[in-house]
């Protein structure tokens, strides 16, 4: 099946682009495509995208205060796909 995935994903016309960001395999890439869309229009921004993904850091000010924070909430398996992981197990 792996197999099968690799040569439908390369077949894709966005998997040069999925390639080209570091850290980004075949199988990697299929998932991040699944997940993220093939749709050019479906995000308004490069940011909309990396805030669907949970990949965009949070601002908090205060007062006097202001920090940049790493995002906790976000969508799980975007996530995961990023990292080449799975809450599934595989």
């Amino acid at each position: 099946m792996e197999e099968q995935v690799k040569s439908h994903f390369l077949a894709h016309p966005d998997a040069e682009i999925c390639l080209s960001m570091p850290g980004i395999a075949e199988i990697t890439g299929a998932r991040v495509l699944a997940e993220l869309g093939d749709g050019p229009d479906r995000y308004r921004s490069a940011k909309a995208r990396k805030n669907y993904a949970g990949t965009s850091p949070v601002t908090r000010a205060s007062g006097k205060s202001h920090t940049v924070q790493v995002r906790y909430i976000r969508n799980i398996e975007s996530g995961f796909a990023w990292r080449g992981t799975s809450t599934r197990g595989t």
